[in-house]
């Protein structure tokens, strides 16, 4: 009866050990940090602060928008260059197919 007592303590202790062992040591501070700051006054931003906040957001995806029209206008010049280089070599070939060249 000891025997399976403290064998049964023995495993509850090992099981406990392993599982802490797993979870990460910060969890349980990060959880009480955010719990504490959840209903403070400081926690709270004010109706000019998430206006500034959208505006930025709307200048940053605005930015987005310009860089990537940029993009995609280098990308349609070039495929346009190339496209006019072959054309031209196209042409070429044959002036001098219809030469005897």
């Amino acid at each position: 009866m000891k025997n399976s007592k403290l064998l049964f303590l023995v495993a509850t202790f090992t099981t406990v050990a392993i599982l802490q062992g797993c979870t990460p040591k910060t969890a349980g501070m990060d959880s009480a940090y955010l719990n504490k700051n959840r209903g403070a006054a400081g926690a709270q931003i004010s109706a000019s602060e998430a206006e500034q906040y959208s505006r930025q957001q709307g200048l940053s995806a605005d930015e987005i928008r310009l860089e990537n029209m940029k993009r995609h206008q280098t990308t349609d010049a070039i495929q346009e260059g190339s496209s006019a280089t072959r054309s031209a070599v196209g042409a070429i070939q044959s002036v001098k197919g219809l030469l005897g060249l």
